[in-house]
């Protein structure tokens, strides 16, 4: 065997050995695919009934920030109600009063998370979400229902209107008359829930979720003069938005700047 044939099987010999050596080594650098939606949920699942309550948090986040445009509502209120949860269970009340918030416009229904809100902003030290007054009640009367069911119930109204109109057209009389006027208010009760999601769901709100302490500012800086206390619970409007600030609408109309993370949006 001649040198140079000795050459090439030694360097044969060294290929052989050191390509599974550069495989290995470069899986263990390549990262880990990223976890689907179905198995951040699983896992986030399972780390909460572990008691890594902030693995559970970062993955049920992700999953409902991944999910804005493709879970239904139903699938991303369960996900405000397992992070309100997750938040009470730290002890965390005003957090989790605004989760529990959040959970409630997507499934205004649901008994379990009218209880949990409840007993979160009591341990927050605010007033109870269903006062049991007149307003409270009717408030949460109009907004039991969801956008697409307030919808329906508007157009179910107008059939009714529809044939006491034709009947007053074809046959006249005071009955179909006095039909039209009965119908026509009708069709205005079963648009109020449409007609006050048309309202709100135009406007963007914000949970206050900061100590009492803290207060909005006239300009998007912490030095700025204070405009107004944020009452801890309580529920604004964003109007816009910088860097680490968000500027808030009060009651009365006047505006204000607010520490981002003083905040939480309800829109999920």
């Amino acid at each position: 065997m001649g040198p140079r044939i000795g050459s090439l099987l030694l360097a044969l010999c060294a290929l052989v050995f050191t390509l599974p050596c550069a495989a290995a080594q470069a899986a263990e650098q390549s990262p880990a695919p990223a976890a689907t939606s179905g198995e951040r949920d699983v896992l986030a699942t399972a780390a909460y009934r572990d008691g890594d309550l902030e693995t559970a948090r970062v993955l049920w986040v992700e999953e409902l920030r991944e999910g804005r445009d493709t879970l239904g509502a139903n699938e991303r209120a369960r996900l405000c109600y397992n992070l309100g949860n997750l938040a009470a269970r730290r002890e965390a009340w005003l957090p989790a009063s605004a989760w529990y918030t959040a959970s409630l416009r997507l499934r205004p229904r649901d008994a379990e998370t009218w209880a949990n809100l409840e007993l979160a902003r009591l341990n927050a030290g605010l007033e109870a979400a269903d006062r049991g007054d007149l307003k409270s009640t009717v408030e949460r009367l109009l907004g039991s229902l969801t956008t697409g069911e307030s919808r329906w119930l508007a157009l179910l109204g107008l059939l009714p209107l529809a044939i006491a109109l034709a009947g007053e057209a074809l046959r006249g009389g005071l009955a179909w008359r006095a039909a039209s006027w009965a119908t026509l208010g009708l069709a205005l009760l079963a648009a109020l829930p449409w007609l006050r999601h048309a309202w709100v769901d135009g406007e963007h709100p914000v949970f206050v979720v900061a100590e009492s302490s803290e207060r909005a500012r006239n300009e998007p800086r912490a030095t700025a003069s204070g405009v107004e206390a944020l009452e801890p619970g309580a529920v604004l409007e964003r109007v816009d938005a910088l860097p680490g600030w968000i500027e808030v609408r009060f009651d009365d109309g006047r505006r204000g700047w607010a520490r981002e993370d003083a905040l939480f949006d309800l829109v999920r």
